[in-house]
């Protein structure tokens, strides 16, 4: 039997995560998964922590199918992602490969990688982000809801389903508003002005730009987009050729950077493969170069994309499968240009086709030798299955003044020598995402 929705109307915006699953789900057939536990790291903030750290997951049935779903809670800390919500979305994907659902469905409302867990919260997005993309190798339909607004490093995660779709009202984007205000002042944008706000993130002109899909607050125009999608997905590869050439298209003739780069060991004999020097080979290997000192917008990501594409994915069975991602940026590009662009879905582009050179045999292996920023280094160097980092590389995570800002807790300190929001490797190192900081960045080093 199935539910009457019609009450429903126009509430999912308003509503709290366990109604939103009701409401899209066939009548009785809600099971809750257990709550992921609560935070332990929020009680220095003096926040209290909540049994489900932000995220609500059940099996469900639509339209008789099984589908899993996660649904994001925006009114605990904004939605964002910690440690324990990572993990409640990353067993909820794992359960997913197992169980083989019709679908993946994931309502989303959050701002991102929960600061006051840095270097937890951006270790734990990055899991999800891999075994999401390698569900979706594995022929699973996620499909990703905007039912709130969405951004940082949860707008990356958004982009990289099979379908993103947005209700009215809803907003996505990388870096907010705000922070675009802070780094360029108010002739960049105006956070105050909904209407200019709108105009960048707001959902109706994401979908005008051909960005998302645009569904009505209604349960059951959502049920009904759930089924569709699910049925009609294309294979993953096809589909990453396909965001590659739509990609493509919105940033044809832009100019693209790639800066110079300290002479690594690991570049010792090799040579570019491309005209812009983005993809290097030698005989035991491939490697992808950093983007030293540089931000990276959406020209950038997607060049070196097309590198990956056109000499490594197409390539199968030879003996130098690995490909080294060499890890030192600025960050993802922080613009009003790079938003009205999405950043977020060339990022996560870029992750989905690290996803097809593994499913293709490739052996992915990540080097961070200076920076590791944000969502540039959650989507490259985090998507291998296997990371080193030299001694004197740093995560960055949070930038100080926004450190001193959410936590309320003096920022000089912290960032040397706090294990969550310290920015010196060896705290990435603790929290398990390094497995090994090698003294030289040679190929012997990492294990090649």
């Amino acid at each position: 039997m199935v539910h009457d929705h019609g009450s429903t109307r126009g509430r999912l915006a308003r509503s709290t995560p366990q109604e939103r699953i009701a409401a899209l789900a066939d009548e009785g057939s809600v099971q809750f998964f257990p709550p992921s536990g609560a935070s332990p790291h929020l009680a220095r903030y003096r926040i209290s922590a909540r049994d489900d750290d932000g995220v609500v997951v059940a099996r469900v049935r639509i339209g008789g199918e099984p589908v899993i779903v996660a649904a994001q809670d925006e009114r605990f800390l904004g939605g964002s992602v910690g440690e324990r919500h990572g993990a409640a979305l990353l067993a909820m994907l794992e359960c997913a490969r197992r169980e083989r659902p019709a679908a993946v469905v994931l309502l989303l409302a959050s701002g991102g990688v929960r600061l006051h867990e840095a270097n937890a919260a951006e270790l734990a997005l990055a899991r999800v982000l891999r075994a999401m993309l390698d569900a979706r190798v594995e022929g699973l339909a996620v499909l990703a809801i905007g039912v709130g607004h969405v951004f940082g490093g949860t707008s990356v995660l958004a982009c990289a389903a099979d379908r993103l779709a947005m209700l009215p009202g809803s907003r996505i984007g990388l870096s907010g508003p705000k922070v675009l205000e802070s780094v360029h002042g108010k002739w960049e944008i105006d956070a105050d002005d909904a209407q200019d706000v709108d105009a960048v993130f707001g959902a109706v002109a994401r979908n005008q730009a051909g960005h998302v899909e645009l569904l009505a607050d209604d349960a059951d125009a959502v049920r009904a987009w759930v089924a569709r999608a699910a049925r009609d997905r294309a294979a993953f590869d096809v589909q990453v050729y396909a965001m590659h050439t739509r990609l493509s298209a919105r940033v044809s003739g832009e100019p693209t950077h790639m800066p110079a780069f300290e002479a690594l060991p690991c570049f010792d004999g090799a040579t570019p493969v491309d005209r812009d020097g983005r993809l290097w080979r030698r005989p035991e290997c491939w490697l992808t170069p950093p983007n030293s000192g540089a931000t990276l917008g959406p020209a950038d990501a997607h060049a070196q994309d097309s590198a990956l594409l056109l000499h490594v994915a197409a390539l199968r069975g030879e003996a130098n499968d690995a490909i080294v991602l060499v890890e030192d940026s600025a960050g993802h590009a922080v613009s009003r240009a790079a938003e009205m662009r999405l950043v977020s879905q060339y990022l996560a582009h870029h992750a989905a086709v690290l996803a097809l050179l593994r499913a293709r045999g490739r052996r992915l292996v990540g080097l961070l030798s200076g920076v590791g920023h944000s969502a540039a280094f959650l989507t490259n160097a985090l998507q291998a299955p296997v990371l080193y980092a030299l001694p004197q590389a740093r995560v960055v995570a949070m930038e100080p003044a926004a450190i001193a800002r959410v936590t309320g807790l003096d920022a000089a300190s912290l960032v040397e020598d706090d294990p969550l929001l310290g920015q010196p490797v060896r705290h990435l190192e603790a929290q398990g995402g390094i497995a090994k900081i090698v003294t030289t960045a040679s190929l012997e080093a990492i294990g090649l």
